[in-house]
């Protein structure tokens, strides 16, 4: 069977039978089976294979051909060979090594495979008590913003195991009084399985709601600028809930705050410090607001025309400002029909995404903020790689003919679309060669809708905004 299925990285050859009193220990059936460990003795192994050969009568084709049983035997012999000197790779780990040291040495020898996430390692370090695999399997079905979802309806956020531990851990820092309550790993897998399960339910159902409060300020899976505040923010929620009954996110003067004080944090441009200590640090400031009303100095946030222009997807600020395009809308831009909370949204190239190749346009700015607008999944497909100057001009017919050229001014207005559609030249604003100066204008309405929701908190570069009045008033 070996000879015949071993190339073909078959197992079958591989079996197990008890040893019985009666049969030599050995070899049983004739020789057709050899006890595993005789592979280890070459010259008992060399001896055994060639009597099998030559004297089993399993092989009456090589009786006549002694060449051919020669060879058969040297490939049985070389496989024995191959698991004779097969060496497995050990790690000797010192018993007094810690848990940080371990989980590094993981992922140093698993480098090459599949990435192991710090809750991989803590689902390996607690198990089976708790099964923490389980435990968030179940909670994502219990709280499905947390969960992937395929469909575009109702996306969950593909939440990260970890940061319902990172939860538990400032919880549970601030009842055990802690010096250090920074979320590290480390910190992490020492946390206490009686903790774990103590706080599980209540961190995991605060971590959801932090979600929903990020979905409330317009955020989707792929415009969410962070998961760090949400973490620091379900933190106080889950001590805040459990001890005292108080739903953070249900009062609207505090709601008011923390969307200031949220946009704020994600709008800062720069963020030196390591994200674990700005957990840390967000949620004490949070913390002594929620129970002593100490309000923390809201950060500053410096704008101007050439940063917005220059702004790319991926930045935490462009996401914000996706945002914020989100939560001020009140009506489609094509169709007008009213968008909500439920609405499936898709970020829509005002000027498309062609005109770069086609007409030599900056692609930086084509992708840029200034020419993205969120509009009903429906009205984007419908608008596809049309033109500006094409579609604005058919909305705008379509509002005089109706009468309704007031309620399109308060959607374009919501939008930050710039100029005036009852203006016979508003629609030659959106023709190519006035790409750039459309781009420019639609900035400083974004600067305006950015000081709406932040306040003083915002802090703009006067040269930029001055030269754009001066283009405004040509």
């Amino acid at each position: 069977m070996m000879l015949k299925s071993y190339r073909e990285e078959e197992t079958s050859w591989i079996i197990h039978q008890d040893r019985g009193r009666l049969s030599p220990p050995d070899r049983k059936k004739n020789n057709r089976l050899l006890r595993a460990d005789i592979i280890l003795n070459q010259e008992k192994a060399d001896i055994y294979v060639a009597e099998y050969i030559e004297d089993s009568g399993d092989f009456p084709e090589y009786q006549e051909d002694k060449n051919a049983a020669r060879q058969a035997a040297a490939k049985i012999k070389g496989i024995f060979n191959t698991i004779r000197h097969y060496r497995v790779p050990v790690i000797i780990v010192e018993r007094d090594s810690g848990v940080e040291s371990i989980c590094r040495i993981f992922e140093i020898t698993n480098s090459t495979g599949t990435k192991l996430s710090t809750f991989d390692l803590a689902v390996a370090r607690f198990y089976p008590e708790p099964d923490l695999r389980k435990l968030w399997l179940s909670t994502q079905e219990k709280h499905q913003i947390l969960k992937s979802t395929d469909t575009d309806k109702d996306k969950g956020f593909d939440v990260d195991g970890e940061h319902v531990l990172k939860v538990l851990y400032l919880v549970t820092a601030i009842r055990n009084k802690y010096k250090y309550i920074e979320p590290t790993r480390s910190n992490l897998m020492s946390l206490k399985t009686e903790s774990i399960n103590k706080e599980w339910d209540n961190a995991s159902k605060s971590l959801a709601e932090a979600y929903k409060f990020a979905k409330a300020q317009g955020a989707r899976p792929e415009t969410l600028p962070t998961h760090s505040l949400l973490v620091s923010l379900a933190a106080v929620h889950s001590l805040m809930f459990s001890d005292n009954g108080i739903d953070l996110f249900d009062s609207w003067k505090n709601h008011a705050f923390i969307r200031r004080w949220y946009f704020s944090k994600v709008m800062q441009s720069s963020q030196l410090q390591a994200s674990n200590y700005q957990i840390s640090q967000d949620f004490q400031v949070l913390l002594k607001y929620a129970c002593n009303g100490e309000r923390p100095e809201f950060p500053q946030v410096t704008l101007n025309v050439d940063t917005i222009l220059k702004l790319k997807p991926p930045n935490a600020l462009y996401k914000a400002l996706q945002n914020i395009f989100a939560i001020t809308l009140r009506e489609d831009l094509r169709s007008g029909s009213e968008i909500d909370s439920k609405s499936r949204l898709h970020d829509h190239h005002i000027f498309p995404k062609n005109a770069g190749k086609k007409y030599g346009l900056d692609k930086l700015m084509l992708n840029g903020i200034c020419n993205r607008v969120p509009m009903l999944a429906e009205s984007n497909q419908s608008l596809g790689e049309g033109y500006p100057q094409v579609y604005f001009k058919e909305i705008a017919d379509c509002a005089r003919k109706e009468g309704t050229l007031g309620g399109l001014k308060t959607r374009m207005r919501d939008c930050l679309i710039p100029g005036d559609p009852d203006d016979s030249q508003w629609v030659d604003s959106f023709s190519i060669d006035q790409f750039e100066n459309f781009c420019k204008k639609r900035a400083k309405l974004i600067i305006s809708r950015v000081h709406e929701i932040i306040g003083d908190s915002l802090q703009v570069n006067t040269s930029s905004d001055d030269e754009l009045m001066e283009d405004d008033d040509e």
